[in-house]
């Protein structure tokens, strides 16, 4: 569970309700009847008269069931934005229905501690004698709160005024800009209005690719969103929704969530378990090792397949299942660059059009430590390496250098507090999963984006198994999390050692020989993090290779039709039963007798 705080309003609404229990106190002190306390003739008495409250000298005891009222009208207070921090840092509703049933129950709880101590205390305790404390506390609030919005209400205007007089230069977000814009019709032949359509500040094409240094217009549109950037100057009417983000956290990050102690092993037999007995869907357990695994190893995953195979599910529900934050983004086939993810700035009204993901994003910097999944759902019905070519580019980088530029921003503009310099970092607490399917309405994937993911297949449904024992979601944390993906990567018993890297280059030598493809730097970093990691879940060396084999070099000879490489991918199937074993690498045999089938 996360650690609620309280933040700098909160502090100050808790301030405002000690002073006003403070002001309860001095009252019920001016309307006890004995002014045992303070003169009889003092204006607050008089004040009392004046409403017509009737005199009642309930004494010592009295005025101390007073006090714990005006004691737990603090202590409320603090419960409440502590309540109410609660429901901001775990992503609830503020207002929502069980959030307003735990307040009133607070509230409740507050109100018979006070009252009921206070007349427990009351000699003797007689209905007559229990009634007149009731009244005297309750004059005492009434009068007290009269007094409080009259000294709010004095104090506030003159803040108010000196305020917005020392500011009055300056622009008030209350106030909307009225300037009247004109509506560019479709048929109006001066006006270009496609220069504007995914504008960036690179001057990105429509197409996604970059305009030549001296094409016409490509250096006009930027100097023209730059020049408009240089007029902003309230960044809660740019940036509305990022601002409203800093505004929930005022500012301050929740670095750490309280999480569930479970191995690696564990969590994928009780997700597993989970799906098939809350979801009724049914994975074998090696694809929930390569799912898990493959969140240890690279920050982008492709899942593609079938449709109706549970592509989109299993990110899905696996968010769901270890409590962390998911969002889908189902991609458009008019994608052309990274504006369409992370939107663009507006030079029209002067704002920048936030997009959920961007949204998200800026989210997951207060939040590092819950995991957050950014699905893009049939990610291929466009073309990937146009929209997510930055996000390919910068996670491949060291953790630290995984910003994206959002747009530049004039001087002296302060943006929001995660956007320092126009710059949005990736945290690692995110996770890019793609989900692809196979037919004629959808583009092809490249290498760049296959190699630079881990791909999972799902071509065919699995049969449905019966789970006997209880199932619940878990809290698993991001440095939970990291910390199990770590210690498998350091686990000497979990790596490839020099026998394992032997056995394997057998057959990636004849695979370079023969069709001249080779595993590059960046597939030897994959298998150096998921083989450990597959390990760790409860899988072999041998699975997580055969996975990755299959995955990143067999898929390859794909539409490979010349004349030798059916004959070669018989000694290649050969090679490998002889090297591992009949049965072992299954998935790599299995793809290299598709492959013949279709020579």
């Amino acid at each position: 569970m996360k650690k609620p705080y309280y933040t700098r309003k909160d502090l100050i609404v808790i301030s405002l309700a000690v002073f006003y229990a403070f002001v309860l106190i001095f009252v019920g002190m001016c309307l006890e009847g004995t002014y045992s306390f303070v003169s009889s003739k003092n204006p607050i008495a008089a004040m009392g008269k004046g409403l017509s409250f009737k005199t009642i000298e309930c004494g010592l005891s009295g005025f101390i069931c007073l006090v714990l009222v005006a004691l737990y009208v603090a202590v409320f207070t603090a419960v409440f934005m502590y309540e109410r921090r609660y429901a901001i840092v775990t992503n609830k509703k503020t207002y929502g229905i069980k959030m307003i049933i735990t307040y009133i129950l607070s509230f409740l709880a507050c109100g018979v501690i006070s009252l009921g101590v206070g007349i427990l205390i009351q000699k003797p305790l007689t209905w007559d004698n229990i009634s007149l404390v009731l009244l005297y506390v309750g004059q005492s609030l009434i009068l007290t709160t009269i007094i409080y919005v009259v000294l709010f209400a004095l104090f506030g205007g003159v803040i108010m005024f000196v305020v917005n007089f020392l500011l009055i230069d300056k622009p008030f977000k209350a106030f909307e800009d009225n300037t009247e814009i004109k509506v560019l019709e479709e048929d109006d032949p001066e006006v270009d209005i496609t220069s504007s359509f995914d504008a960036n500040i690179d001057g990105a094409t429509a197409t996604g690719g970059v305009a030549a240094a001296g094409a016409p217009g490509a250096a006009g549109a930027s100097e023209s969103i730059v020049r408009s950037a240089e007029e902003l100057d309230d960044r809660e009417k740019v940036f509305p929704a990022l601002s409203t983000v800093d505004v929930d956290y005022d500012g301050y990050v929740v670095d750490h969530i309280e999480s569930e102690q479970f191995s690696l092993e564990e969590i994928c037999v009780k997700f597993r378990n989970y799906l098939a007995k809350e979801e009724k869907l049914y994975f074998d357990i090696d694809t929930i090792r390569y799912f898990i695994s493959a969140l240890g190893t690279s920050h982008f995953m492709i899942l593609e397949g079938l449709s109706g195979t549970g592509k989109s599910s299993l990110p899905r529900y696996f968010a769901k299942f270890i409590n962390a934050e998911v969002l889908f983004i189902p991609v458009q086939a008019t994608w052309r660059d990274k504006t369409n993810l992370i939107g663009f700035f507006n030079e029209f009204s002067k704002t920048y059009t936030e997009s959920e993901f961007l949204i998200k994003l800026y989210k997951a910097n207060y939040n590092p430590d819950v995991p957050h999944f950014f699905v893009l759902d049939e990610m291929n019905i466009s073309r990937v390496e146009y929209y997510f070519a930055d996000f390919l580019s910068v996670l491949e980088y060291p953790e630290e250098d995984w910003k994206l530029k959002i747009m530049q921003l004039p001087y002296n503009f302060i943006p929001p507090a995660k956007l320092e310099e126009g710059i949005i970092q990736i945290p690692n607490n995110s996770y890019f999963v793609g989900t692809a399917n196979k037919d004629d309405s959808t583009f092809t994937i490249t290498d760049k984006v296959y190699d630079r993911a881990i791909s999972i297949d799902f071509d065919n449904r699995n049969d449905a198994f019966t789970v006997n024992e209880e199932v619940s979601t878990i809290t698993i944390s991001n440095s939970h999390l990291q910390s199990l993906y770590n210690a498998a990567k350091n686990e000497d018993a979990n790596r490839m050692n020099d026998a394992d890297y032997a056995k394997f280059t057998k057959i990636t030598d004849y695979i370079y020989d023969q069709f001249d493809l080779t595993f590059g730097n960046r597939i030897l970093t994959q298998i150096d993090n998921l083989v450990p990691i597959f390990v760790a879940c409860g899988g072999t060396k041998e699975d997580a290779l055969d996975f990755l084999l299959s995955r990143k070099v067999i898929y390859k000879l794909e539409g490979r039709f010349e004349e030798y490489v059916k004959g070669a991918l018989k000694e290649l199937l050969a090679l490998i039963e002889k090297t591992y074993g009949a049965s072992v690498l299954k998935r790599s045999e299995k793809t290299i007798k598709s492959l013949m089938r279709r020579l």
